[in-house]
């Protein structure tokens, strides 16, 4: 509790809010601390930048200490069926706090890459509890590659923009764009760095002058479409972004309904003869949610097209699809669901 009035009045401005929260963590296993809470250092004022989830990812043989030690420290871990499924994430509060510990970070489709982003967050671990600038860039984007077809939020955008202004001037872009190449993170990189120029108030940089700024348009547009400040959104705000996404192809289509009837059907999960059944009771799930609606079938021809657009802008950014199959990481392998 009085960790929480220090930072709500703002006593201990003149420390981190990073170095503040990992100071409270009872946790001594190694650990990293991902994505929001580390980007605060770039932003004029640190306290500046809106606080949510803590994310901190220890080393794979560690995972299930860090969880331990959290929950005898009173931290109480919030029970979600479709995360325990995924597998990526645990989640722990405490005194108005939530933590996610992660068993596995990358958003990818490829195995191999997925594995090796994972192992460049993890033998990148230090006593700071911060990653090195260069790889802190790449999880950045992967976080915003995550959340393309899940509920892209403005704050993600943002901290992209602080980072780029504080880390990477063009000098060091040539460095970057070897590894987020690698990644499939290059085109996502100069994208999303001009849309900030253009508007959000970003200085120019050459590595991203002369691309096509179209494409810049349409991807603010799809961020303020999704109407969020980097909440998640709920399971039928998705529907078109995920079903109607995927299904330009049968087998696209048939992916998508598989894996989230898994996610959502805990008997599917449980007994393995209704596994092969996921994709008919996720069917049953939308068609319901559909007929609930008004005027489904204008609305449905009308969230078609709207994917239809959103595939060309995903394909233009070279994001990760989930019509692909998203690899998770289970039992000491990389592998799509």
């Amino acid at each position: 509790p009085m960790l929480c009035l220090l930072l709500k009045t703002g006593l201990f401005r003149k420390r981190s809010p990073c170095r503040l929260m990992q100071e409270s963590l009872p946790v001594t296993a190694p650990y990293v601390i991902l994505k929001g809470l580390p980007t605060a250092k770039f932003y004029p004022d640190p306290w500046l930048r809106q606080m949510g989830d803590i994310d901190i990812m220890p080393r794979r043989e560690d995972y299930a200490q860090t969880c331990d030690e959290l929950l005898k420290a009173g931290w109480r871990e919030i029970e979600n069926e479709v995360e325990k499924a995924r597998g990526r994430h645990r989640l722990f509060i405490h005194n108005g706090f939530i933590v996610e510990v992660h068993a596995y970070f990358a958003y990818k489709n490829d195995p191999e890459k997925a594995r090796q982003l994972d192992d460049l967050i993890l033998g990148n671990i230090n006593p700071s509890h911060e990653l090195p600038d260069l790889v802190n860039g790449l999880v950045l984007l992967d976080h915003i590659n995550h959340h393309m077809e899940e509920g892209l939020g403005l704050r993600q955008i943002i901290d992209w923009m602080m980072y780029v202004d504080r880390c990477l001037p063009d000098e060091k872009w040539a460095e970057f764009c070897e590894l987020a190449k690698w990644f499939d993170l290059e085109r996502l990189a100069v994208f999303t760095t001009r849309m900030c120029e253009m508007y959000l108030g970003l200085g120019e940089h050459r590595f991203c002058s002369g691309v096509d700024e179209e494409i810049c348009v349409r991807f603010m547009d799809y961020v303020l479409a999704c109407g969020n400040f980097g909440n998640r959104q709920e399971e039928g705000a998705l529907v078109s972004k995920g079903l109607l996404g995927s299904a330009r192809t049968p087998g696209g289509a048939f992916r998508y309904l598989q894996d989230r009837g898994m996610l959502t059907w805990p008997a599917a999960r449980k007994y393995s003869v209704l596994r092969p059944l996921a994709w008919i009771h996720q069917a049953f799930r939308y068609l319901k949610k559909g007929l609930r609606r008004r005027n489904t079938l204008a609305n449905l021809r009308r969230e078609r097209q709207e994917a239809k657009k959103r595939n060309v802008l995903f394909d233009a950014l070279g994001v990760s699809r989930q019509e692909k199959g998203i690899v998770r990481y289970r039992d000491g392998e990389y592998r799509r669901p």
